[in-house]
């Protein structure tokens, strides 16, 4: 507002305030300057009217054009992000956690109440770039931000600052974040190592040490699942729990989860499970006989399937029992280790001549490397006598005899021993009618007892001389030890048959089994001496 100060002596200011006009000042010298403080003032439409006099009179007035006075700030500020996944943004620890992709859109809305509203301005939000100003000639009270590459994980303290003509402002802040980023989990610490083990669960703990979100919302719990389970469990917040196992390899995996669903990198565990026991088959040792000596190898034969025999902790035991019934040996009354793994030789000490007619009893206790065990039934072993006669051959030197006084067959029969003997065994040589019934017992014809020493080459030749009396096929047998005084591994090869038969003098016979009956051996020579003639015929009619 400007006036002419010539011969002015003082200069009245008055403030009109749409009702009635206030002095604010009276000046009476020069400089004529007065600097009003509107801080004061109530807001509002204003006009300045200044008054200059000198010694006598008023000099005239001077009106200023209207103006405004704004000291307030904007009030009633309102600030709000829309739809957040998790928090509501009014501090640090309540942060607006948003799951959205980097296309997302964040909507945030404001409001203020101002007489001269001018604009509101938003910073602090994702990049690249920041958002228009809201105003001043519209307001949307609303920005929907969107950059088309949000970072997959990050926070923000988003500022909104609104303004109005009188550039008062008023300001406030949100805490946002963006997560959509699975968290880390911690190393586990398991209930069993890297080797096989018979175990049913599995126990770990500590997957909270170490783990972290890495800025984000932070961790909501962990999960566990077998690989082969496509479902994942829920162990809580507190980084440890349990897991069922399933027979095999297992591949246990463990992940972390954040407070927005998103489930971090798995890691995970080998575990090697074998529940099933061992089985045992059957045993693989020598003939148990009474010429033995020195340690015998005996092997247990046994299979699992997974984790395989462990040698290591697989013990074999032994015992002698006299009937070869039951699961406690008899004569040593109790079991006797003498080995382990599934290979072993029996004590060398161990004097098998004395154990004829005795059972060795074997059992294995068996064990995985998984640690599952299983005790293998009792089998027994007979020990038999070394010493074995048998008949290597015996023929008849003729199959048909006239009968009577001079029916004589010779009877050749070898006797073999399975190892040099000094004994002397008693032989017979029996006969029978060959169509004898049940109620016919064999008739001794004559018994031989070999000399001692006889069988120290393992080979004895008998001949027999046999007379048939009567026409009729004859059965005949020569038996070893006949009253079994003789100890044999095998008793079932001491006899031995030939067949010879007694003709009607004039007649030839022989035994049926052996050759044709007599009509067979007519019929075969009356068309074998036809076709001769024919075919002799024929060629002398050719020549």
């Amino acid at each position: 507002m400007a006036v002419n100060t010539t011969d002015v002596d003082a200069l009245l200011l008055k403030l009109w305030d749409g009702s009635e006009w206030a002095t604010l000042v009276n000046l009476s010298s020069s400089p004529w300057i007065h600097n009003w403080d509107t801080t004061g003032v109530v807001d509002g439409d204003y006009r300045l009217r200044m008054e200059g006099f000198d010694s006598s009179a008023s000099l005239g007035t001077s009106l200023s054009g209207n103006f405004t006075v704004d000291n307030t700030d904007p009030a009633n500020l309102q600030f709000a992000v829309l739809s957040p996944d998790l928090g509501g943004g009014s501090s640090i620890s309540d942060r607006a956690w948003f799951n959205i992709p980097s296309t997302g859109v964040l909507s945030f809305t404001w409001n203020a109440t101002d007489a001269h509203l001018s604009h509101a301005v938003l910073t602090g939000v994702p990049e690249p770039g920041t958002p228009s100003n809201d105003g001043p000639i519209f307001f949307a009270y609303r920005w929907d931000w969107t950059t088309g590459s949000f970072p997959p994980q990050g926070t923000w303290t988003a500022q909104l600052e609104v303004f109005d003509t009188a550039s008062n402002s008023v300001a406030a802040d949100l805490y946002i974040g963006i997560d959509t980023v699975g968290p880390d989990v911690g190393p586990p610490t398991l209930s069993v190592g890297s080797e096989w083990t018979d175990a049913t669960s599995l126990a770990f703990s500590g997957l909270n040490i170490g783990a972290s979100d890495n800025g984000g919302c932070g961790i909501d719990h962990y999960e566990v699942r077998d690989s082969a389970d496509s479902t994942w469990t829920d162990i809580g917040a507190s980084g440890g729990g349990s897991i069922a196992l399933q027979e095999g390899v297992r591949t246990i995996e463990f992940r972390a989860v954040d407070l927005l669903g998103n489930a971090g990198s798995a890691t995970s565990a080998t575990i090697s499970v074998d529940q099933t026991n061992p089985v045992a088959g059957g045993w693989v040792l020598p003939e148990l006989v009474t010429s033995l000596s020195g340690g015998v190898a005996v092997s247990v034969q046994a299979s699992d399937d997974r984790s395989g025999i462990d040698a290591a902790n697989t013990t074999l035991w032994y015992g002698f029992d006299a009937d070869g019934i039951g699961d406690q040996p008899d004569v040593t009354n109790d079991w006797i280790q003498f080995g382990t793994g599934l290979t072993a030789s029996l004590p060398s000490s161990i004097v098998w001549s004395t154990k004829q007619g005795q059972y060795l009893s074997l059992k294995a206790e068996l064990q995985d490397n998984a640690s599952n065990s299983a005790t293998s039934p009792v089998q027994h072993f007979i020990v038999l006598p070394s010493l074995d006669l048998s008949w290597e051959s015996a023929f008849v030197d003729r199959l048909v005899v006239r009968a009577g006084s001079s029916g004589i067959v010779n009877i050749t029969s070898v006797l073999i021993s399975n190892e040099p003997w000094t004994g002397s065994p008693s032989v017979s040589l029996q006969t029978a009618p060959a169509d004898r019934d049940s109620s016919v017992n064999w008739t001794t014809m004559e018994t031989r007892t070999l000399s001692s020493g006889s069988l120290v080459d393992m080979k004895e030749t008998l001949v027999w001389s046999l007379t048939i009396l009567t026409a009729g096929e004859l059965d005949i047998r020569i038996v070893i030890d006949g009253d079994d005084a003789i100890a044999e591994k095998d008793e079932g090869n001491n006899e031995v048959y030939v067949v010879a038969q007694g003709a009607e003098p004039g007649t030839i016979g022989v035994v049926p089994g052996f050759m044709p009956d007599m009509l067979s051996v007519i019929l075969a020579g009356l068309f074998v001496g036809i076709w001769m003639n024919r075919k002799r015929a024929v060629t002398l009619q050719t020549n």
